[in-house]
C-alpha cells in the first residue's frame, strides 16, 4: 500500500465523497416504481450491448439507470444482492461489510470502502438502509455518510429459464457543488463496475 503525502484541493472531502458513492449498490431518470422502470427505452445498439452481457448505463448528473443481464435465476440473483455480510468478497472497493441492524425486511448494513487516488489509499465507513420486497426488489437510502442525498433501488427481472436482468437506479447529490463534475464521473464508473461484478457473481453461483 502506498501512502505518499500527496496534497490536492479539498483532498479529504473528495475522498470521503468518493468512498460514500462507491456503496451505492453500494447502482437519466429518477426511477423507483415498477411501471416507470418498464418505460426506460434502449437504442438498438444499447440492446445489443445488453444482450452480450455488458452493462448499459443511462443518465447523468446524479440520476442513473443501469442494467445488466446475467446467467442464473431470480433466487440466485436475490441471494447475491442481499449477501450484505459478504459484499467484500465480490464488490469492487469494498474491504469489509456487515449487517448492523435487522428488522424483518428492513436492514442497515455497514461497509468499509477503500479509495485509491494516485498513490494515496484510504478507507471510510458508511451505512446504508435497505428495504426488501423478496425476491424482486430492494430500495435503499443513505443512513450515514458524506452525501447530501442518496437513494435508489435494485430490481431483478426474469428473462427466460437461464437468464435474469438486474436493474439499478440511483439518485445522488453531493454535499458540495464545487467538485460535481469530478464526483459524477467517479460515480458513473463505480456503478458500471458494481453491476459487472454482481453479474459475474450471479453467473458464478449459478454454476455451483
Amino acid at each position: 500500500m502506498f501512502n505518499y503525502p500527496i496534497r490536492f484541493k479539498n483532498s479529504s472531502f473528495l475522498i470521503k465523497l468518493i468512498a460514500s458513492l462507491i456503496i451505492s449498490l453500494g447502482m437519466s431518470f429518477t426511477v423507483l416504481a415498477q411501471d416507470t422502470i418498464d418505460q426506460v427505452k434502449l437504442s438498438p445498439q444499447e440492446q445489443t450491448k445488453l444482450n452480450q452481457g455488458q452493462v448499459v448505463l443511462k443518465g447523468s448528473k446524479g440520476k442513473y439507470v443501469g442494467e445488466v443481464i446475467a446467467t442464473g435465476n431470480v433466487n440466485t440473483a436475490w441471494q447475491v444482492l442481499t449477501d450484505y455480510n459478504n459484499f467484500r468478497n465480490f464488490l469492487p472497493n469494498v474491504s469489509a461489510s456487515r449487517i448492523v441492524k435487522s428488522n424483518g425486511d428492513r436492514k442497515i448494513f455497514e461497509q468499509v470502502n477503500k479509495v485509491d487516488l494516485f498513490f494515496y489509499t484510504q478507507e471510510y465507513t458508511v451505512q446504508i438502509e435497505s428495504s426488501e420486497v423478496k425476491p424482486q426488489k430492494i430500495t435503499f437510502k443513505l443512513y450515514k455518510g458524506d452525501l447530501k442525498h442518496l437513494s435508489g433501488s435494485w430490481q431483478i427481472k426474469k428473462i427466460d429459464a437461464n437468464r435474469i436482468m438486474v436493474i439499478h437506479t440511483a439518485d445522488v447529490v453531493p454535499k458540495t457543488t464545487t467538485e460535481k463534475a469530478f464526483f459524477y464521473g467517479i460515480y458513473e464508473n463505480s456503478i458500471e463496475k458494481t453491476l459487472a461484478a454482481i453479474s459475474l457473481e450471479i453467473t458464478k453461483r449459478s454454476k455451483n
